[in-house]
């Protein structure tokens, strides 16, 4: 009760350009306000943690100014995200060192209660709603950014009868904040203790282990198992009892809840909803195409599975007012506004001013001080998430260089897509990301002496998958034994193969993320 009382004390406190008006929630990642824009214009301001310092003696300023700078550069990512099925992030700041993420007040109403209110929802309408879904989900991916906690509660359904996905990126900054500011509390929970959504947990998360874009799959079919049924894919009395369904139980068929509907939906869930990720669909769109060859098969899905056209930004606040009125853009397919951002110079250059815990101002060059510290840790289909300790030794961009090949007229093409961030991939580790129209998936290697390398993992002597071995530092074979050297342009360390791997080509850009040629 005591943090409750101390967000409610906010209440008509002016954060920047908005006033905040009436508590919301107190939710257990921090409280949620109204927020009012001097227009009259509303918001919904989300706090991350509970903003009062005091309550934090253990925190460090140091350790605050580092977890908002990580902040920053995690919101800067999601606010870039302009998709009509994607709540969009207006804006975000910090209040006496905590952070805040700004959407906009609309009506909408949560996709888990319509879900709970029908009896049954028909088969094309859970078609249309599983690509608008995953639509949001591929062109998130395609700039390496993951949901994490995916459910059909941070899914909403609009007046126009169209969904929108909120709470990109909110998981990974809570994650942060956890690894930032309580760095022992969070290596305890690690392994045994999830804050996600109970519904969608992927057993990779709940173990603590590297996730990746396969996380959101998995979770994509929990949403679908969810539409399909009224109910979550494994129910109990407490989160672990439904933790250990998840890792460890066997989905319980759709039949289940709902008769009637085509065996083959099953098998489609249960590929989503694999124990091992690389099991699983390789991308959302993927899934999509499935369901339709199986309800529908003489149809194609409603809206091309392609990302869509970025909406128009708005126009910024003006710097030579103290409050300009923000121009209200409406959201493509839904009466959404975004709010506008003071004018100011790019956030890869300009200068932030954080207030750390002690109240002191700590002034940083954005550029000097983000690129050190850049930990995005979103990654496409088969990358793991980024390294906690990228937030103290992250790896500049400009020092990565592009790995050499001997095999580049044998390079597989991926069309410049996103396959990691230099700061997600440190030294010695490796990251999986999927070739189109093919099973096996590609791998990105850094190597030691701090080159980047990625190669097909089909093996050139029987097509199994080689995977990275961290100890060895060599991609072995589990068939047959056959070993490769990612540092030596793929070749054949141990037969049976007599052939190296085939390379893929890729480029390190000036922005830190890696992508292929």
């Amino acid at each position: 009760m005591a943090e409750r009382s101390i967000a409610e004390r906010l209440i008509g406190a002016a954060l920047g350009h908005y006033r905040l008006q009436q508590l919301i929630d107190q939710g257990k990642w921090g409280p949620t306000f109204l927020a009012s824009a001097r227009n009259g214009a509303t918001y919904v301001l989300r706090f991350i943690g509970t903003p009062s310092l005091d309550t934090q003696p253990d925190k460090t300023p140091d350790a605050r100014i580092v977890f908002l700078g990580l902040f920053q550069q995690e919101a800067n990512h999601i606010a870039a995200l302009e998709h009509p099925h994607i709540l969009p992030l207006l804006d975000y700041g910090n209040y006496q060192g905590m952070p805040y993420l700004v959407y906009p007040h609309v009506s909408l109403t949560p996709l888990r209660t319509i879900l709970a209110q029908k009896e049954s929802t028909d088969l094309l309408s859970v078609g249309r709603y599983l690509q608008q879904i995953a639509s949001t989900l591929e062109y998130a991916h395609e700039r390496a950014i993951l949901h994490r906690n995916l459910s059909t509660n941070c899914i909403f359904l609009q007046a126009n009868r169209q969904l929108v996905v909120a709470e990109f990126g909110l998981m990974r900054i809570h994650e942060l904040s956890r690894q930032s500011l309580s760095p022992a509390d969070a290596q305890i929970s690690r392994g045994n203790s999830y804050d996600g959504s109970s519904e969608s947990s992927a057993p990779e998360q709940l173990l603590g282990k590297q996730i990746d874009a396969y996380t959101d799959i998995y979770a994509l079919g929990a949403v679908l198992y969810r539409m399909l049924t009224g109910h979550a894919p494994f129910t109990g009395k407490t989160r672990e009892e439904i933790a250990r369904q998840h890792l460890y139980a066997q989905l319980p068929p759709i039949s289940t809840w709902r008769k009637g509907l085509p065996v083959d939906l099953d098998h489609i869930i249960s590929k989503a909803m694999a124990k091992e990720p690389l099991q699983r669909f390789h991308r959302p769109d993927a899934l999509v195409n499935a369901y339709y060859r199986i309800v529908a098969p003489n149809e194609k899905p409603p809206v091309p599975l392609v990302a869509p056209e970025p909406l128009p930004s708005p126009r910024p606040y003006s710097t030579e007012k103290s409050l300009s009125v923000p121009r209200e853009k409406a959201v493509k397919g839904a009466q959404m506004s975004r709010a506008a951002a003071v004018k100011q110079p790019p956030m890869s250059r300009r200068t932030f001013v954080l207030v750390g815990a002690g109240g002191g101002v700590a002034v940083l060059a954005g550029a000097a001080y983000l690129g050190m510290h850049a930990l995005h840790g979103a990654t496409v289909p088969g990358a793991t998430a980024a390294s906690t300790q990228a937030a103290t030794q992250g790896t500049s961009a400009t020092n990565a260089k592009v790995a050499s090949t001997q095999a580049a007229t044998q390079g597989v093409q991926q069309g410049g897509n996103v396959l990691a961030r230099v700061a997600d991939l440190p030294l010695n580790t490796a990251k999986t990301f999927p070739i189109a129209n093919q099973k096996n998936p590609g791998v990105l290697v850094h190597l030691s002496n701090n080159h980047f390398v990625a190669y097909d993992t089909t093996c050139t002597h029987a097509a199994c998958e080689v995977a990275y071995n961290p100890q060895s530092k060599l991609l072995d074979c589990p068939c047959h034994g056959a070993i490769f050297d990612p540092a030596n342009n793929g070749a054949v360390v141990q037969g049976p193969a007599q052939t190296p791997l085939t390379a893929i080509k890729i480029v390190v850009n000036a922005n830190g993320t890696i992508t292929a040629a």
